[in-house]
């Protein structure tokens, strides 16, 4: 199955069409000088404007800026709006200039990138990129890569290819002194999709050394168990895997390579069908979790990363380009509608970095000038890129993948395609062809897995069969201008379990995710400020003893329709019913995806299960005043991790933690001068350890254990020294001792009560 190219699909009025508008809007409301001062800072040239704040000027510098390219060249073939396309070459022009001024053929905002990426000539650096001293310097060039090849991918823009094959060939250099053991340690950081860039760039140039390049960004340390049909990705951080994931198909498309695509296959079935929840997203806290324990998914505020979806819809897509199956589009489908677009607010435009699953939590929301996260850089392209899933050639087939109103330019098939619904909020679709002369060709009709078919199918009034393959109903005959193609896809109604099948349920109308909307109440940092953690909902969580349980039934013995998308839950507690809406339309709020599910019979236990679930933990949430996760790569980065012969273990069921030799540091904040005490999460692997706790350099600490395996909390009341000093930031350090390495630490709690 081939996409047709952007410029060739315009939506039609709609949810959709109306998300590409409010796109353009947020990115053109971005100051282009202050997105390419990262990139003029390092060429050694006086930017224009000062460097946007947040993750632009924390070591992330440029990324957004990469993103930019993508989202403009995007958004001037998706609207037909010039000014995309002026400020595009604008921005080219400058990289150029900044290209042309290092002299290298290097181009990029990280900080100190010459001279970083040069470090790596011979493999001497290559531990360097994985250290506190560097933010992921690969992913952050990674988007000046990807931003230059879309511009020449969507629009022919010559100057973008000309930066990009001269900053491709920087790296052909570097690399080349580089062995084979030394390049896959440098793997061990996030690198984004570079095996994707430079397959990209092999299939634009003809250059077997790019293609080479791809097989070389081929992660063995993932790709490997991906070959084996082993599932190795518990624990992993799950957006540094996916783009990976992409890189494997593009790479494997460009050289013909069977094993490497069934590898990027592997993975999109390990993920979609035992990670994937409701709304189409995964992961929590950014990394994935075990397959058969979605508990965290219910209980952490920092669910599902739209990051994720994003890159997962270009796998999806590089998937069906390759061999479609029926359940590509039905994950687009489910991802394109609950998450994706549900990640931007209608109005003002703002982007969500989490989408939490946890009943009545909520999502914050960029603004333009204050949040550059990665989910605003890989939003603004998102939202732009509707248009490509909706139509397709499929074995010589005019495809309709989508139910999305939209017209299709397509000569090869004799002219246009006018595709009318508002499916979903109504169940009628009717295609209409506009072609200059009569064709003979086979129209693909793709029947959604959650329907029980396309009823009334008729074309031009009269009742037609066609011919049912997997996924689909293929009508074959000669099209004349004015045909009409009409049917309906009935919204069926469906409940469906979290997927380890704990119960906890959320409810469809078709593809359509259902939520209630439960208050609006503490929805602290909605829009987001500028601070390092703002993408975070940090408001207090609700407890699980107050959320409606439901009578474990099939969906329509619980739902009652109420009109267009509306319906109504009914539950087993003396509320009686809660009102359902889709989840993409529902912002501002608190809100409720999974519901606690029971048989009629055990409703009064399960309520007893909820309330113990609830006893400790919301009580610990709201005495914590700031928090980390060890191993975990946000957390750290958030709070300033710094540390030297320091290692990352993940058990099991994907709980992560980090050890050093030496010593490692984090900087907790409190900058209401709250903090009274310290709650540290440690875990023994079976050897001896020990370890010293300094706050702001003042020991509090030093413990020492000689065997054991198993994880506990100890409680550290802060020292007066540290305490009257009230500081709004308090260093945290641990130090190995007696030539031991210190036990793991898990997550560290700054707390607000005096321990005793």
């Amino acid at each position: 199955m081939h996409a047709f190219p952007l410029s060739r699909v315009t939506l039609l009025d709609g949810p959709f069409a109306r998300a590409v508008r409010t796109d353009l809007d947020y990115v053109l409301a971005l100051d282009p000088d202050r997105l390419l001062a990262p990139f003029l800072r390092e060429a050694g040239l006086e930017p224009r404007a000062a460097s946007y704040g947040n993750w632009e000027d924390s070591g992330l510098d440029g990324h957004i800026g990469g993103h930019c390219l993508s989202a403009l060249a995007l958004l001037a073939v998706a609207t037909g709006e010039p000014e995309p396309r002026r400020r595009l070459d604008r921005m080219v022009a400058e990289l150029a200039r900044a290209q042309d001024a290092l002299g290298t053929g290097y181009i990029g905002g990280v900080p100190g990138g010459a001279a970083l990426f040069e470090s790596l000539r011979g493999g001497r650096g290559v531990r360097s990129l994985g250290s506190s001293d560097h933010w992921v310097p690969w992913y952050n060039l990674h988007k000046t890569f990807a931003g230059l090849i879309d511009a020449h991918r969507l629009l022919g823009h010559e100057q973008a290819l000309d930066v990009v094959v001269r900053l491709a060939d920087w790296w052909l250099d570097i690399a080349a002194t580089i062995d084979d053991d030394a390049f896959e340690a440098m793997l061990d950081t996030e690198f984004g999709g570079m095996n994707e860039a430079f397959a990209d760039l092999a299939a634009t140039t003809g250059r077997t050394d790019y293609g080479d390049m791809a097989v070389r960004f081929s992660h063995r340390a993932i790709l490997d168990p991906l070959l084996e049909r082993r599932d190795d990705l518990t624990g992993r951080h799950a957006n540094t895997q996916i783009p990976k994931a992409v890189g494997y198909a593009a790479t494997a498309a460009l050289r013909g390579d069977s094993q490497l695509m069934e590898a990027a296959r592997y993975f999109w079935r390990e993920v979609v069908e035992r990670r994937t929840v409701a709304n189409g997203g995964n992961s929590v806290r950014e990394h994935f979790h075990a397959p058969d324990d979605c508990s965290t998914m219910i209980e952490d505020r920092e669910g599902p990363e739209s990051c994720n979806t994003y890159n997962m819809l270009k796998l999806t897509l590089r998937l069906a380009e390759a061999g479609l199956e029926p359940a590509h589009f039905d994950f687009v489908e489910r991802a394109v509608l609950n998450h994706q677009l549900a990640s931007q607010h209608p109005e003002h435009g703002g982007l969500v970095y989490f989408t939490s699953m946890r009943p009545r939590h909520y999502r914050v929301y960029s603004q333009p000038d204050l949040g550059m996260w990665c989910c605003v850089g890989t939003g603004i392209e998102a939202q732009a890129k509707y248009g490509e899933f909706v139509f397709g050639e499929h074995e010589g087939a005019l495809a309709v993948n989508l139910y999305i109103p939209a017209v299709l330019d397509a000569p090869e098939f004799g002219g246009r395609v006018r595709l009318d619904t508002d499916f979903p909020a109504s169940e009628a679709v009717r295609l209409t062809f506009d072609l200059d002369e009569p064709g003979t060709f086979t129209l693909r009709l793709r029947v959604p897995g959650w329907s029980g078919g396309l009823t009334g199918l008729t074309v031009n009034g009269a009742a037609v069969q066609g011919e049912p393959v997997p996924g689909a109903v293929l009508i074959e005959r000669t099209w004349q201008r004015g045909d009409q193609v009409a049917f309906a896809l009935p919204l069926r109604l469906k409940a469906e379990r979290l997927p380890d099948g704990s119960p906890w349920q959320a409810y469809f109308a078709g593809p359509v995710l259902l939520a209630a909307r439960t208050g609006d109440d503490h929805l602290d940092g909605l829009l987001a400020d500028d601070s390092r953690m703002g993408h975070v909902a940090r408001g207090p969580l609700y407890g699980f003893a107050d959320v409606p349980i439901v009578a474990d039934l099939p969906a329509d013995e619980v739902l009652t329709r109420q009109g267009p998308l509306r319906y109504r839950l009914a539950t087993a507690d003396p509320a009686g019913e809660v009102e359902l809406v889709p989840f993409h339309e529902l912002h501002d709020s608190r809100y409720t995806v999974y519901w606690p599910v029971a048989e009629p019979s055990r409703t009064a236990q399960r309520r007893t299960e909820l309330a113990a679930a609830d006893r400790g933990s919301l009580a610990l949430d709201r005495m914590t005043v700031d928090q980390v996760a060890f191993g975990e790569q946000q957390p750290e980065s958030d709070h300033g991790f710094r540390g030297e012969a320091t290692a990352v273990a993940v058990d099991p069921d994907g709980r992560r933690s980090r050890s050093t030799t030496a010593s490692m540091a984090v900087t907790l904040k409190d900058p209401d001068r709250l903090g009274q005490s310290l709650r540290i999460g440690y875990r023994l692997a079976g050897g001896p350890a020990a370890v010293a706790v300094r706050v702001d350099g003042v020991l509090i600490a030093e413990a020492r254990w000689e065997d054991g395996l198993e994880s506990f909390d100890v409680d550290y009341g802060l020292p007066e020294a540290v305490r009257a000093q009230r500081a709004e930031a308090l260093d945290l350090e641990f130090t190995a001792l007696d030539g031991l390495p210190t036990p793991a630490i898990t997550t560290v709690r700054l707390i607000r009560w005096i321990t005793p």
